[in-house]
């Protein structure tokens, strides 16, 4: 073969697939054929494909050097090296290739990502415009464009005198549409200057003017909010100077980051946290996963926690969170192997100890009780009584993740739960969880909550199986998990219904009012809600008027929404008998835990058990909120409230 033919073999492979043979054809044909810019450019593309990113460097410099006038080489080289992070050599790049070619604007979107990097911000902001002005669907721009034109120093004039498309009475359209996604982008301050960039330049533009007073007044409403995020924001950095070996602090100042849009600052951070402290249920924190998903950190982290599980066998949470990566990156049987490890050890170690004494598990380890968010709330996870540290021995080489098995005990994998509480949010579900956890004839799964019903259904029966312990035959054990977002998912009683129709559920009920003020207090405290209360209430009062049918949305909050109780109890009672479902008042809980713990455990036909103390495992703390907020609050769900009582039979006497 000679080096066409290696060339066109590396084309059929890399188009079906198959890269790393593709590479090697391609290396073959450079070798017969050095001087063929063509081979160097694709040997660079599938190198691109395979991560492989200095070695696509080598490859598309060679190709650039061999043929200086083709545009795409000097993009792909740029992109390169951006994911090696060589922030000037890519804005070298990036350049070369905008001056071959300006009409491609993802050359101008990557070249003020680098700029970026560089602190560069004037240059940045005009490359996200002449971006946005080719393409303003381009993910990501307008909070970045934001970003950027809001860190710049330079004056409105200034910044006018740079834009390459000078603002006129022709093109105001234009910036008044930047100016609007700009706002809708929670970027109001990037807005606002925008704004005064236009008034500045155009002081009488007619009917245009009336229409972007309006827009300016508009956007003056949320700015007080925006001062307040970035008054948020700096105290957040402030206290990572301040504590910079404190992985929480790394947290909320990436929980800010990621609530104000700064996706790659809040990967970092996160990533921080982590580092510093991997022993903690990172696999909970929603938000963290989802920047990290974003900005392709996936890899990273899953690296990172395997050097973890290597270096300390014995660990627990970096199992779960090593788990979590893989589960993320749809490596499910990869990640049903660390469920079934951590599983399989901690169930031998709570059935020995609960066959022994009849007694709790020890609620004195030092990390194998960890306090986190229920979706909002806080759960705890029970880990074997036999260490002080919550560390757990597991085997360092398993295909299967499964820890032999005493013959004489005979466990069996489990198909179902017994019992799910299935919410409501912010109603108390973690502190009964934990009460029921204790029981010694209750045995917990590795998570609290799986939300496997709700959200991540997708991910099939046998990943939701592999987070509970497998269980002795014979019927003295039981398990039960809560997941308070099943309540309010849609489609969770059908699910539910098909995979454990003969599952005891229990559902918990809080005056809604408490709830909602509860609930968003809860995510203001972990740095998840930018918004007030009020504005927080009218935008969802606004949006369900608006759509009463789309009940639970994907904004954050759903504070009201989840407090119309009757529409989701009849979704429930039209899959699963009356008698499967147990309804408790949150407010009996409160005042009364071992009553409450009780009853649940006769629904469960378990024989009473007592604790010697019922703590709150999930407290809420605010301030007293405003008093016509709690009459809106009040009001708004009265009707709900009544509708429920009449459906149910029973009343509950919220104010």
């Amino acid at each position: 073969m000679n080096s066409h033919d290696y060339h066109e073999l590396g084309n059929s492979l890399q188009e079906s697939g198959e890269f790393n043979d593709a590479v090697a054809a391609y290396c073959k044909a450079v070798e017969l054929k050095p001087d063929f810019s063509w081979s160097h450019h694709n040997l660079g593309d599938v190198l691109l494909k395979l991560e492989r990113w200095q070695d696509a460097v080598a490859a598309y410099k060679k190709a650039v050097e061999l043929n200086p006038a083709f545009s795409w080489s000097f993009h792909n080289l740029g992109d390169a090296l951006l994911k090696l992070e060589f922030w000037e050599d890519a804005v070298a790049a990036y350049r070369c290739e905008i001056a071959l070619n300006s009409d491609f604007a993802w050359s101008f979107y990557n070249l003020a990502n680098a700029l970026t990097k560089l602190k560069q911000w004037d240059e940045a902001i005009v490359a996200y415009l002449k971006a946005i002005q080719i393409d303003g669907d381009l993910p990501g721009i307008y909070q970045k464009f934001g970003y950027a034109l809001g860190q710049t120093k330079s004056d409105s004039k200034s910044l006018s005198q740079q834009f390459q498309l000078p603002i006129t009475p022709e093109n105001l359209e234009f910036y008044l549409q930047l100016g609007k996604n700009l706002a809708q982008r929670d970027r109001p301050k990037s807005a606002t200057i925008i704004y005064q960039i236009i008034l500045t330049i155009i002081p009488d533009c007619g009917e245009s003017l009336a229409d972007l007073e309006r827009l300016l007044q508009e956007q003056q409403k949320y700015l007080s909010e925006a001062l307040e995020c970035d008054r948020i924001l700096a105290s957040a950095r402030a206290t990572v100077a301040q504590k910079p070996d404190d992985c929480w602090s790394y947290y909320n100042l990436g929980a800010v980051l990621s609530q104000q849009k700064y996706g790659e600052e809040a990967a970092a951070a996160f990533l921080q946290a982590m580092t510093i402290n991997p022993d903690l249920p990172w696999w909970f924190y929603y938000n963290l996963w989802e920047v990290l998903i974003e900005e392709n950190k996936l890899d990273r982290v899953e690296n990172f926690f395997r050097e973890v599980v290597d270096a300390q066998p014995e660990a627990f949470w970096p199992y779960l969170n090593l788990g979590e990566v893989l589960t993320r990156q749809g490596k499910i049987a990869d990640a049903i192997s660390c469920y079934q490890t951590v599983s399989y050890k901690q169930s031998f170690a709570s059935i020995l100890s609960k066959k022994a004494s009849k007694m709790p598990v020890a609620q004195n380890i030092e990390t194998g009780k960890i306090s986190v968010p229920e979706n909002t709330d806080t759960g705890k996870i029970s880990v074997p009584q036999n260490t002080d540290t919550g560390k757990i021995s597991v085997p360092q080489n398993t295909d299967t993740g499964k820890m032999p098995v005493p013959q004489n005990w005979n466990l069996k994998p489990v198909k179902f739960p017994k019992f799910i509480i299935i919410g409501s949010q912010r109603c108390g579900t973690t502190s009964l969880y934990t009460y029921l956890a204790e029981h010694p004839q209750i045995l917990s799964p590795i998570k609290k909550e799986m939300d496997f019903f709700s959200w991540h259904f997708h991910r099939g029966i046998h990943w939701y199986w592999a987070h509970f312990p497998p269980m002795p035959q014979g019927g003295e054990f039981i398990t039960g998990e809560a997941s308070p977002s099943y309540f309010d998912f849609r489609e969770a009683p059908e699910r539910l219904y098909s995979a454990c129709p003969e599952a005891k559920l229990i559902v918990l009920l809080r005056n809604p009012v408490d709830r909602a003020i509860s609930h968003f207090y809860r995510l203001k405290g972990l740095n998840w809600e930018g918004r007030s209360l009020d504005r927080a209430i009218g935008d969802e009062i606004e949006r369900l008027n608006q759509n009463p049918e789309y009940i639970i949305g994907e904004e954050p909050g759903n504070y009201l929404a989840r407090g119309r109780y009757i529409e989701f109890i009849k979704n429930w009672l039209s899959f699963f008998p009356q008698e499967q479902l147990l309804i408790l008042k949150s407010e009996d809980l409160y005042a009364g835990a071992a009553t409450t713990v009780n009853h649940v455990l006769a629904f469960l036909e378990l024989p009473e058990y007592q604790l010697s103390e019922y703590q709150n495992a999930n407290p809420g703390s605010y301030q007293q909120v405003n008093e016509s907020v709690r009459k809106l609050l009040s009001d708004y769900f009265k009707p709900y409230n009544q509708e429920l009582e009449e459906y149910l039979g029973r009343k509950f006497d919220w104010k």
